[in-house]
């Protein structure tokens, strides 16, 4: 039986796998180009491609996956998943497996804690199918290739397409930490792992600071590859303090890569210039232009199985480029989660200042009803955000959260054309979005948004993001600061430690103090956008090719969206009145993506 990882050895993760379940698997399901097939029984048919490890236990199981998890652990044919239980406790890391036996007509599937892994599912009829990549289910005879407009409708958004849902209607990706179930012909889907807030931890700010910091530093450690790996350093807090901590704990130079830009307010590399001096890092680095960013934005499109809204995949699969051209990287260290688990967004803030707001007396709160009216229609960029300011603070959470950034809601009669709105009911997002917010029970509120951003914003749109970019360059990536028992310690923090008022990170920066320069503590946090918003305003090329794009007879012709409308959004993004740069780009990926992928096929 083949295991998927070895003790401190990194599993490649850039694998792919399809597999059949059910009485006509084999007529249904044959191995796609480049596939290999694996296993063939009655009632299964198994197909991989690169490193997916596959095997038969003694009990006659079958099973195949990929993971890479820390610590000396394995995972193989995992006969407590078969039986309901959760995935082994020193399972940490990342995964995703299928396992089978025939002969009592079950299945089980499971991803990681936060799905860095995809999985889909597509039953058709009494067959199953099980996919790492959605084009694999898309491209059967069985499916239909029809588009959910539902999961569109999330993705105007969201950016992204929130499990379950997916672009494809009848093709489900199975939830962070979660466990599907096929049992007789039925599919179940059971949750393992919620992100949980105790707050039961107490002390003095410096003694908790110095634990703080010894649970990161071992979190960080146990995250180290073997061997061929490099970190991603944008300059921020994050992925500077891993930097630095891995570069601490001595044997080979740790190398860094960096992407920066031409434009000011996008560009972090003097941060890391300074972090990875500070700790004798490596910095490898590179700027990328505007021209560079559109020959890549085809790239994206072709390295993602659904539309993918976050324009940061541009210099995201550029660092990825950086890293596969300087010495074979295997693996790339990332520091998604910090901001999500430690209190690092800058809309936590924003959000405890809405908080206070919402919390006044009525009485009150109507002075803010009365400029809220009057700011109504003003073409004013700061006009605008104190009425987006007041219309918010007026709601209570999850739907202050979703107003962020609720693009097709706030539009949903001019964006959305007649019968496009038929299919898609105006709270689809909100509902699921209050969904996830009630998993767990009762929290602070802050940590209920940091749970919601950590099963969202982190599980369905960055990792994403950086999985996609790496396995374009047979890269695969580790996230120390998502380990599950780091998430669970940081749980145990009250609030208070992560904010306070509108002070970001206060335990962090205080474990920090002594690890990373005081210029990268202290700076204004910026994070890893495309200047999509500067080139929507003053570049020519950038404007004609997206205008190509929206405006030709294949956009207008799906009869999704209103032309008029998507010029206003061009017009008032180029007059300053409003930055809709995130909008435009996620229409454009979106176009770009159906043609790529679905039209015609």
């Amino acid at each position: 039986m083949n295991r998927v990882t070895e003790p401190g050895i990194g599993a490649d993760l850039t694998g792919d796998f399809i597999v059949a379940f059910g009485p006509q698997a084999s007529t249904l399901l044959a191995p796609p180009p480049g596939f290999a097939c694996a296993a063939r029984a009655p009632g299964v048919v198994a197909c991989v491609r690169g490193d997916v490890a596959h095997g038969t236990a003694a009990d006659g199981t079958g099973w195949l996956g990929m993971a890479d998890l820390v610590g000396g652990a394995h995972i193989d044919a995992g006969a407590t998943a078969l039986t309901g239980a959760p995935p082994q406790a020193d399972w940490r890391g990342r995964f995703v497996q299928v396992l089978w036996r025939p002969a009592e007509d079950r299945v089980v599937a499971l991803t990681d804690h936060f799905s860095t892994l995809s999985l889909y599912a597509f039953a058709h009829g009494d067959t199953l199918f099980l996919a790492s990549d959605l084009r694999l289910l898309a491209a059967l005879d069985a499916c239909a290739r029809e588009i959910d407009p539902v999961a569109v409708y999330h993705y105007l958004n969201f950016g992204c397409f929130p499990a379950p849902a997916t672009v494809v209607r009848g093709i489900h990706r199975v939830e962070p930490g979660t466990r599907l179930i096929w049992e007789c012909g039925k599919l179940a889907f059971e949750r393992y792992f919620v992100p949980e807030y105790a707050e039961d931890v107490a002390g003095d700010d410096d003694a908790l600071a110095a634990t703080l910091r010894e649970r990161i530093v071992a979190s960080v450690h146990d995250y180290r590859p073997a061997d061929a790996w490099g970190c991603f350093l944008s300059g921020g807090t994050d992925s500077s303090s891993i930097v630095t901590i891995l570069s601490r704990q001595g044997g080979r130079r740790v190398r860094a890569f960096s992407i920066g830009f031409d434009e000011d307010g996008y560009d972090e590399l003097g941060y890391a210039g300074i972090a990875a001096a500070a700790c004798g890092a490596e910095s490898i680095s590179a700027r990328v232009g505007r021209a560079q960013a559109i020959a890549l934005v085809e790239r994206v499109v072709a390295a993602y199985d659904q539309p993918f809204g976050n324009a940061s995949a541009v210099p995201t699969l550029a660092c990825a480029d950086l890293a596969a051209a300087h010495g074979g990287t295997r693996t790339m260290v990332a520091g998604d989660g910090g901001d999500e688990i430690f209190g690092g967004n800058q809309r936590y803030a924003k959000d405890h200042v809405m908080e206070t707001y919402y919390r006044l007396p009525r009485p009150i709160k109507a002075v803010g009803a009365l400029v809220r009216r009057a700011a109504s229609g003003s073409r004013s960029h700061f006009v605008n955000r104190v009425e987006n300011f007041f219309t918010r603070a007026a709601l209570p959470n999850p739907d202050r959260f979703y107003t962020d950034d609720s693009f097709a809601s706030d539009h949903y009669g001019e964006l959305l054309d007649a019968g496009f709105r038929a299919q898609v009911p105006r709270d689809s997002s909100l509902a699921w979005m209050r969904t996830v917010y009630a998993l767990g029970g009762t929290a602070a509120p802050l940590h209920r948004i940091m749970r919601l951003d950590l099963l969202n914003a982190i599980a369905q749109n960055d990792l994403v993001k950086v999985h996609g970019a790496c396995k374009a360059r047979g890269i695969s990536a580790r996230f120390p600061y998502l380990d599950p028992e780091l998430v669970r310690y940081t749980g145990r923090l009250p609030a208070r430690y992560k904010v306070r008022g509108t002070h970001k990170r206060y335990l962090f920066k205080r474990a920090m103090a002594g690890i990373l320069p005081e210029a990268v503590l202290r700076k204004k946090k910026q994070g890893f956008g495309l200047p999509t918003a500067i080139w929507l305003r003053h570049d020519a090329a950038f404007q004609s090719m997206v205008r190509d794009v929206l405006f030709d007879s294949r956009s207008r012709t799906r009869g999704w969206f209103s032309a008029p409308f998507i010029e206003k959004l061009l017009v008032e993004h180029g007059n300053g009145s409003w930055d809709y740069s995130n909008e435009i780009w996620r229409l454009l990926v979106l176009e770009l993506w159906l043609r790529k992928h679905l039209d015609g096929r």
